[in-house]
C-alpha cells in the first residue's frame, strides 16, 4: 500500500495464543491481528500494540476505522457500526511502524475454551496478565526482542495500558500513547459526596449543548466552549461543590443560572439535582423535548428515546453513539471475512465486536487482597517514564466525549506524577473514537512524531 507517498510493502498475519491456568488445561485464547513490513530489517523496526477497551471491546475501532492498512468508509452512525466499504487507509501508521491489534478475550476470535474459561481474564489484573502474555509471546515469535515498542490503549483500553506498565519495564518501551483513556476511576464514577465526575464532566456538557444549538453562550469553535466551561468548572463551581450544604441560597441559585447557560437544562433542574446534574440526566434531557437522545460516546450523535428499560441492562447500554439497540453483543461479518482472506485467520466462528456480557462479568477489583475502594493505575506511568528515561506519552481526547472526558483524563495524568516535559496532551473534535477523516489525520501525525523523535533512541 502506499502511505504519505511511500510504498509499503508488508504481510498480515493473525495468530492466537492458548492461555492456560495452574491445571494446564487450555482455558481460552488472546489473539491479535500484525501487520509486518517486508521491505527493512525487521529486527530494529518499531512495532506497535494497539487495544481497546470496554472491557468487552475487541481492537476493531482502532484497527479498521484509526490506524490498520484498510479502513471501513462510508456513513457511520454508532461506534459498532458495520457492513461499510473496506478500504485502503492513507491514516496507517504502517509506514512507521509494525502494528498488532490485540483482541482480548472474549472478543473478536478469542475465544473461550471451556466453561469458566473466561473468568481468569475478566478482572484487572487477569485481563492485562493475558494481554502482557500476548505482547510477550508475539515480540518472542518473531524474534522482535530489540525493536522500539508502542502501546496503544483506548478507553478502558487505556486503564489496561496504565496497568501493564507496571509490568513491563524490562521490554524497550519508547512511547505510551492514551486514546479518551479511563484512568482514575473517582474522576469518572459518579457516587454520593464525589464531586470529581461532575467538575470534569461540565465541560462536556457545555460542548454537546452548544453543537445541539441549546446553550446560550456563542462560541466558534468547541476549543472555545470547553475551555470556557473548563475554567468556570475549576474554580467557581469546584468551590461550590466542596462547600456542600454550606453554600448560601443566592450563591447556589446564581451558579445554577450558569450552569443553565452552559448546559441548556432549566435551572430548576439544576438546582433540583443540588448543582450536580449526572451525566445520564443530561444524556435524556437536553433534547428531550424533542424526544431525542443524545450519545454518550460522541454527544453529536442522537438517537429517538428508548423506552425504560425492564431489566438490570444499564441505561449506557442504550447510547445512540454505541449502536447496539436491545443487543448485548455485536458481531462484524465483513471485518471476519477481512480477517480470514486476508490475514489467514483460522476460525470459524463470528468476530465480537462488542460484548456487553463481557462488560457486566468484569471483576473490577485489583490483584491486592485489601479492600480496593480505589482505581487509579495512572501512577504506574510515572513509575515506568522514570525508570525508562526516553519514553514519551502521548495523551489524545475528544471535546465531544462523556464517556471518558477529556478533563478527566487531564486530571489523572497531571495528578500521578507523569513528567509533564515528556507528555504532550492532544484535545481533539471528535467524540471518544477516532474516525473522521480530519481527527485521524491529526492524530496519525502526532503518533508519527512521537515514533520519529523516540525509535532511533531506543533501537538496541
Amino acid at each position: 500500500m502506499t502511505i504519505e507517498d511511500r510504498c509499503v510493502e508488508y504481510e498480515a498475519r493473525w495468530e492466537s495464543l492458548t492461555l492456560t491456568e495452574a491445571d494446564g488445561e487450555p482455558d481460552a485464547s488472546i489473539s491479535g491481528t500484525g501487520y509486518v513490513a517486508t521491505d527493512g530489517e525487521a529486527a530494529h523496526r518499531p512495532v506497535m500494540f494497539l487495544f481497546n477497551g470496554g472491557p468487552g471491546a475487541s481492537s476493531s475501532p482502532l484497527h479498521m476505522s484509526a490506524f490498520g492498512p484498510r479502513r471501513f468508509t462510508g456513513p457511520r452512525t454508532s461506534f459498532v457500526a458495520s457492513g461499510r466499504s473496506i478500504t485502503p487507509n492513507p491514516f496507517s501508521l504502517l509506514d512507521e511502524t509494525d502494528l498488532v491489534f490485540v483482541d482480548p478475550v472474549g472478543t473478536g476470535f478469542s475465544r473461550v475454551l471451556r466453561d469458566g474459561g473466561a473468568a481468569p481474564y475478566l478482572s484487572v489484573h487477569g485481563d492485562a496478565t493475558a494481554t502482557e502474555r500476548f505482547i510477550r509471546w508475539w515480540l518472542d515469535r518473531h524474534d522482535r526482542q530489540t525493536s522500539p515498542v508502542y502501546l496503544v490503549g483506548e478507553s478502558y483500553g487505556g486503564h489496561r495500558l496504565a496497568t501493564l506498565c507496571a509490568r513491563i519495564g524490562d521490554l524497550n518501551v519508547a512511547g505510551l500513547v492514551f486514546i479518551s483513556p479511563m484512568l482514575d476511576a473517582s474522576a469518572v464514577t459518579n457516587a454520593p459526596g464525589n464531586d470529581l465526575p461532575h467538575v470534569f464532566e461540565l465541560p462536556a456538557m457545555a460542548v454537546a449543548a452548544w453543537a445541539h444549538g441549546r446553550a446560550s453562550a456563542e462560541a466558534a469553535d468547541a476549543a472555545t466552549v470547553f475551555e470556557r466551561a473548563q475554567a468556570f468548572a475549576q474554580s467557581d463551581y469546584l468551590t461550590a461543590l466542596h462547600l456542600g450544604s454550606v453554600l448560601d441560597d443566592q450563591n447556589r441559585t446564581a451558579l445554577a443560572a450558569r450552569i443553565a447557560d452552559l448546559t441548556g437544562l432549566p435551572a430548576d433542574q439544576v438546582l433540583a439535582a443540588d448543582l450536580r446534574v449526572s451525566s445520564e440526566d443530561f444524556l435524556r434531557t437536553v433534547l428531550a423535548d424533542r424526544d431525542l437522545l443524545v450519545g454518550r460516546l460522541d454527544t453529536r450523535i442522537t438517537g429517538p428515546m428508548p423506552p425504560p428499560a425492564e431489566d438490570d441492562r444499564p441505561p449506557a447500554a442504550d447510547d445512540p453513539a454505541l449502536g447496539l439497540g436491545r443487543s448485548n453483543v455485536r458481531h462484524n461479518d465483513a471485518l471476519a471475512d477481512y480477517l480470514r482472506r486476508e490475514a489467514d485467520a483460522t476460525d470459524d466462528g463470528p468476530y465480537v465486536t462488542l460484548s456487553l456480557e463481557l462488560n457486566f462479568a468484569f471483576d473490577w477489583r485489583s490483584e491486592h487482597p485489601k479492600p480496593d475502594f480505589y482505581r487509579n493505575p495512572t501512577a504506574n506511568i510515572a513509575a515506568l517514564m522514570r525508570e525508562r528515561p526516553q519514553v514519551r506519552t502521548l495523551v489524545l481526547g475528544g471535546y465531544f466525549d462523556l464517556a471518558t472526558p477529556l478533563a478527566a483524563s487531564l486530571f489523572a495524568i497531571r495528578h500521578a506524577g507523569v513528567p509533564a516535559s515528556r507528555t504532550e496532551v492532544l484535545p481533539l473534535v471528535a467524540g471518544h473514537s477516532l474516525d473522521d477523516e480530519d481527527t485521524l489525520a491529526t492524530a496519525a501525525s502526532a503518533l508519527r512524531v512521537l515514533i520519529r523523535t523516540t525509535s532511533q533512541g531506543q533501537a538496541a
